[in-house]
């Protein structure tokens, strides 16, 4: 793997943990991450994540979601900043062992079709053992990762090379900001919300790439 390091940004990481929040472990929930290479190091930035969806992903649902958020990131301009993994949260509050098959098939897909031919390209599951920790308040929370990150095995082409804990750094306070944020029910969606509420009273408040109301 050409990527020695990754670093999760606290924003990130809260949206990930709200998102699966918000749907009770009843559904897996998808979305896309956002970041960067750190320019003469080998740090893989993990600067934001925007939610797409909470049920199985169809693919116009995740076609049209990566389109969008490219056109959004090509806008905005300036900060090096792409699409660089996909995310996920298994419906099973007992399953932490791996990413479900269909974040599997999308992040192998996405990973494909990579400038840099995917090696970087990665696949982060937030644990429900560690959002249980979260939302409880544990003391312990933070022995209890909230994120676990795989890459593409270089023989196989799956994503079954889970990187190594020590090879991931958090913000300082993550955790708390984290327990903060949920304990707040700060309001987040996600892409089906936002087009499944077309035309509503709400639907300009439900902005899926920004969610801008989530302030640490």
């Amino acid at each position: 793997m050409s990527t020695s390091q990754i670093s999760l940004s606290s924003l990130a990481e809260t949206k990930m943990a709200l998102h699966s929040a918000k749907h009770g472990f009843s559904s897996p929930i998808h979305g896309i991450v956002i970041g960067k290479k750190s320019g003469g190091s080998d740090v893989l930035e993990i600067v934001d994540t925007i939610p797409v969806c909470h049920e199985v992903p169809t693919k116009p649902i995740v076609d049209m979601a990566l389109r969008l958020v490219d056109a959004h990131l090509q806008q905005q301009g300036g900060d090096d900043l792409t699409i660089i993994g996909w995310y996920t949260s298994n419906a099973s509050t007992l399953d932490d062992e791996a990413p479900n098959p269909s974040a599997c098939r999308i992040a192998s897909s996405m990973s494909e079709n990579c400038q840099e031919g995917g090696d970087n390209f990665i696949l982060v599951m937030i644990t429900t053992s560690g959002l249980l920790a979260a939302v409880s308040k544990d003391s312990d929370s933070s022995l209890s990762p909230l994120c676990r990150v795989f890459q593409r095995h270089a023989n196989t082409k799956t994503f079954s090379h889970e990187v190594h804990s020590s090879r991931i750094t958090q913000e300082n306070d993550t955790a708390y900001i984290i327990s903060k944020a949920l304990s707040k029910e700060m309001p987040i969606y996600d892409f089906v919300d936002h087009i499944s509420h077309y035309g509503g009273e709400d639907w300009n408040k439900m902005d899926w790439i920004k969610n801008g109301a989530i302030q640490l």
